[in-house]
């Protein structure tokens, strides 16, 4: 009778710590994808930021050169926008790593979501990580986070990724 109530008790520690180990790695994985989201809201809207900026720049230019400048303009907007978002990624990457190791059985992927806005009027942006559900195959869990970033209007135009970490 003992050694049941003792495995019981082992058991039941054994959950309990497992339980609390898990939610210390979701508690650290949440914080380093805040991190991450304030980081990269800064590049999108310095990104968004740059654009009009380039085309008033490049309006008062003849119309044979406005075609260059916007196509330079562009180019270096979207150089900085590399430049701000990378160190993003690279360290949430750095902090994901640092929260222990995932569960077996399990992927985990960072998203990212550019999609336009239905009215036209700019873009959305969603970066986040995505945990797939344990014991499922990869390619399954892989398209679980696909299927949550995906837009709900098919109607807009998108660019959508979903990269395991």
């Amino acid at each position: 009778m003992r050694g049941s109530v003792g495995i019981t008790l082992l058991v039941a520690t054994l959950f309990a710590f497992g339980s609390a180990s898990a939610d210390t790695r979701s508690a650290c994985i949440t914080a380093c994808d805040a991190t991450a989201q304030a980081c990269i809201r800064t590049a999108h809207d310095t990104y968004e930021a740059c654009i009009p900026t380039a085309r008033r720049e490049c309006a008062p230019k003849p119309p044979s050169e406005q075609s260059a400048c916007l196509t330079t303009a562009a180019r270096a907007c979207r150089s900085t926008h590399s430049d701000q978002t990378d160190p993003c990624l690279t360290t949430f990457k750095t902090c994901h790593a640092a929260c222990g190791p995932r569960p077996a059985n399990q992927f985990e992927f960072w998203c990212r979501l550019n999609a336009d806005t239905p009215g036209g009027s700019g873009k959305t942006y969603k970066d986040a990580f995505c945990a797939g559900t344990p014991g499922r195959p990869p390619l399954d869990q892989h398209a679980q986070c696909m299927a949550l970033f995906t837009p709900s209007n098919q109607a807009v135009g998108f660019s959508l990724d979903c990269d395991p970490l």
